[in-house]
C-alpha cells in the first residue's frame, strides 16, 4: 500500500533504528502497515558558494532515486526496498518525543517510507557467498541501467537477508544522482567508474587485488598463493578494511 498525504498524527513510532547528522530512521506503523520511515533534516535555499549544477537536498536526491528505481521495476524485483511514499516538509511537533532532534531546525523535515525487511545484515566475511556477490553486482548494474548513480557503494549499504540464501538489497540513496535517459557519455563514465569500485571491493574481499589483476598471467601456483591473501581466505578484514571504515 502506498503511503502519500500522510499526517504526522497517523504515525505510530515503534523503534529508532539508526541516526546520523543528516537523517534518522525509525520503524513505524502507518495505517496498519509496518514500514521504515527515514526522516531527513530540512534544507534551505542554495547558498551563493554552493554548486549550481546539481541537487544538494538529500531528501530530493533520495526520493527521486527511489521513484526512478521503482518505476523501472527494481522494487518489484527486490533489488531495493519497496518505495512507499513521502511526507514533505511536515511539522515534527506532533511526533514528539521521537523527532525532538528536529524541533530546533530552521527548516521543516521531510521523510520517505520504505518496505521493512526483517533480518537484514551488512555483507561481511561470515555471510559472503558467490551467489550473493553475483546478485550485488547484478543489482548495481540494474541501478545504473535505470540512470541512477548510488555515490556511496560501500558495504554499509549492501545488505543480505539472513533467512534467504540469495536475496541481497541495496539501500541508502541520499547521495544518489538520477540522470535523464539516455545518459550522456560523461554520466556513463561515472556509472562505469562506480561499478569498478564495487568490483574492487569484491576483489579485496574475495579474490585479493593482485591475484585479480594477474588472473590469466600468473602461474597456477602463484595465482592460488595470491588468492589465499584475500580476506575471505584469511578470515579477517585486511584488503577490504578501508571499504568498511570510510
Amino acid at each position: 500500500m502506498e503511503l502519500n498525504n500522510i499526517k504526522p498524527s497517523e504515525i505510530v513510532f515503534k523503534a529508532k533504528l539508526f541516526a546520523s547528522d543528516y537523517s534518522v530512521i525509525f520503524l513505524v506503523i502507518v495505517h496498519g502497515q509496518i514500514c521504515v520511515m527515514k526522516v531527513h533534516h530540512g534544507r534551505g535555499p542554495r547558498r551563493y558558494y554552493e554548486p549550481k549544477d546539481r541537487e544538494l537536498d538529500i531528501h530530493v536526491l533520495e526520493s527521486a532515486a527511489y521513484r526512478r528505481l521503482r518505476d523501472r521495476g527494481l522494487c518489484e524485483r527486490g533489488v531495493i526496498p519497496r518505495f512507499l511514499g513521502t511526507m514533505e516538509k511536515f511539522d515534527p511537533k506532533p511526533c514528539q518525543p521521537y523527532l525532538k532532534m528536529f524541533l530546533d531546525d530552521k527548516y521543516l523535515p521531510s521523510a520517505i517510507f520504505l518496505e521493512y525487511i526483517p533480518n537484514l545484515e551488512m555483507i561481511h566475511l561470515h555471510n559472503y557467498t558467490q551467489r550473493r556477490k553475483d546478485n550485488f553486482l547484478k543489482g548495481i548494474q540494474e541501478i545504473h541501467g535505470a540512470g541512477v548513480r548510488h555515490r556511496d557503494p560501500k558495504p554499509r549499504n549492501m545488505m543480505i537477508v539472513k533467512d534467504d540464501s540469495e536475496r541481497v538489497v541495496w539501500i541508502d540513496f541520499d547521495r544518489a544522482e538520477t540522470y535523464n535517459l539516455p545518459v550522456t557519455d560523461e554520466q556513463k563514465r561515472l556509472l562505469d567508474e562506480e561499478e569498478e569500485i564495487v568490483l574492487g571491493f569484491w576483489d579485496c574481499l574475495v579474490s585479493a587485488p593482485i591475484a585479480a589483476r594477474l588472473r590469466g598471467f600468473a602461474t597456477d601456483s602463484k595465482f592460488h598463493y595470491l588468492l589465499q591473501q584475500a580476506d575471505c581466505a584469511k578470515g579477517k578484514l585486511d584488503e577490504a578494511y578501508l571499504f568498511y571504515c570510510t
